[in-house]
């Protein structure tokens, strides 16, 4: 089964390579710490637990992009960020291959 780092990765590489004059607008949310040291300094830094993965920027819109392996549920945390989001009329999609993001990309383009 693959991996949701793997996916990200294919993700990340099919947009870049597909929309180049979008390049820089889909945005990698570095949530991940390693160490309690590093999280406190990433809290401090405003790291928020939950938030998506990915952040795409389009058309003065932000579409929030979960990744999950085929079997992946989401945390507390990340259904708790889901809501605050869409309560802001920002859009929450949960994407679970790189089939699933093209179709979403395509809504979205």
């Amino acid at each position: 089964m693959q991996s949701e780092l793997r996916l990200q990765q294919e993700i990340v590489f099919f947009f870049h390579n597909s929309y180049p004059e979008l390049r820089g607008c889909l945005c990698y949310n570095n949530n991940n710490s390693i160490g309690v040291r590093r999280a406190k300094i990433n809290k401090s830094l405003g790291i928020i637990k939950g938030r998506s993965d990915l952040v795409l920027y389009y058309n003065n819109n932000t579409h929030h992009i979960e990744l999950k392996t085929l079997k992946g549920t989401q945390s507390k945390d990340q259904r708790i960020w889901q809501l605050l989001m869409e309560k802001q009329n920002f859009k929450y999609s949960i994407v679970r291959t790189l089939d699933e993001f093209k179709d979403l990309i395509k809504k979205i383009l």
